[in-house]
């Protein structure tokens, strides 16, 4: 199935609301653990926008770099397509650690099939999360 209401979109969890336009979806409260336990952090948002870990059948690992420069949230190299770097500047805020997993996960899944991993899909990929969030969807 599509990204449509079948498929999950719209079922953020913690709402019951189909269409949210107008509507933010409410912030997760940062507990003690997302605080010290930055991967696990990443992994709680990823659960609650249903962002999946996985491309080509294959898991998708999330790590930690803290020495990730402040304007690289992320990166993901050609030759270890499995996992996902998060740098620091990453966890500004909800919405941009979503829209970074998202924007990465979209290259991570063009090299497992081959790709090229293009910027433009993982921008548009990491930006209709982010509207989505912020009520424009």
């Amino acid at each position: 199935m599509g990204a449509g209401y079948h498929g999950g979109f719209g079922n953020t969890l913690g709402s019951d609301e189909r269409f949210r336009i107008g509507k933010p979806v409410p912030p997760t409260e940062r507990d003690y653990e997302m605080a010290l336990n930055p991967i696990y952090h990443a992994k709680v948002i990823a659960q609650k926008y249903g962002i999946n870990l996985r491309g080509s059948g294959k898991k998708i690992e999330i790590v930690f770099d803290e020495s990730l420069s402040p304007g690289n949230p992320g990166k993901i190299r050609r030759e270890n397509p499995n996992v996902i770097v998060l740098g620091p500047s990453a966890f500004f805020s909800e919405i941009e650690l979503a829209n970074t997993i998202a924007h990465e996960l979209n290259h991570a899944r063009d090299y497992l099939r081959g790709g090229t991993a293009e910027e433009d899909p993982a921008y548009e990929s990491g930006d209709a999360l982010e509207d989505y969030i912020r009520g424009g969807r």
